[in-house]
Order: C-alpha cells, then sequence, then structure tokens
C-alpha cells in the first residue's frame, strides 16, 4: 500500500474497488461525493473522492476545502485518528468494530461528517457500507463478505 495520505494512496484503493464490481452490486449504487480531509497541527490535506453507480470515479487532491464539489461530504478528524483507523484495517484486512466509520464518525470523535446540508450528510450514513468497504481495501487481506 502506498503512503497515506496521498492521491497515490486513494487511487490504489479506486483500483482495488473498481477492479470486483460485486463489492459496490451487493451493496447498492453510490451517488457521492465524499472529501476526506485530514487535519495536522497547522495544516490540513484535503482529496475529494467521486463515486456513482457502482465506482469511484475519481480522486483529486484539493488545493482547499471550498474547491470541492457542491454537495460534498466531509470526513474529517485529526491525522492521528485517521492513521489508527488505516493501521487497523492494514492489520486485520478490515476495520474492526472500534475502527468503523460509524464507530469513529457516532459521536464526532475522532472523525466527523459535515455538509452543507442535510440531505448531504444523510447521504455519508445512507453509503456508509459503501464507504466503508472502499477504505477496508487498505487492507492487504480482505475478509470474505
Amino acid at each position: 500500500m502506498t503512503r497515506f495520505p496521498s492521491v497515490e494512496f486513494f487511487e490504489e484503493l479506486r483500483a482495488r474497488v473498481n477492479a470486483n464490481p460485486d463489492l459496490f452490486r451487493r451493496l447498492g449504487t453510490v451517488d457521492m461525493t465524499l472529501v476526506a480531509k485530514i487535519d495536522y497541527d497547522d495544516s490540513s490535506e484535503c482529496y475529494e473522492i467521486r463515486f456513482a453507480g457502482y465506482q469511484c470515479i475519481g480522486v483529486r487532491r484539493l488545493d482547499r476545502i471550498g474547491d470541492a464539489a457542491k454537495g460534498s461530504a466531509i470526513l474529517s478528524g485529526p491525522y492521528s485518528g485517521w492513521r489508527e483507523m488505516i493501521d487497523n484495517i492494514v492489520a486485520n484486512g478490515h476495520a474492526d468494530l472500534e475502527h468503523t466509520l460509524n464507530t469513529l464518525t457516532l459521536m464526532d470523535t475522532p472523525l466527523r461528517i459535515e455538509a452543507d446540508n442535510q440531505l448531504d450528510t444523510d447521504l455519508f450514513y445512507r453509503y456508509q457500507q459503501n464507504l466503508q468497504e472502499f477504505f477496508d481495501n487498505a487492507g492487504e487481506r480482505r475478509a470474505t463478505p
């Protein structure tokens, strides 16, 4: 796996998801844009991840959060929270129950979801299992569904 965070990291996840179309097909279509915002002490990195149908259709690094597509859901948190999630996925092949997107955003800590309106926020929760599958592709050993 390439270095997290980077465009190459998210592109690798995109390639893995798209190489296995049945992964999303069993969960249903995904039509949303997610921005992964990784916060450091004095800066942030933002990556826009676009989904349509049964695929991840694009990844790009944003210079600033204001460059995100309208209607994006922003998943943000400190680098340490992101790093712990990714390390857990790599170690286990998928997120354990303490490191799922659902658990990590439940109390808005360490990760939180934000959007311009409630409908865009709801997309994160509607497609949460698909998004979990996307991030679980960071694991070298995938658990069987």
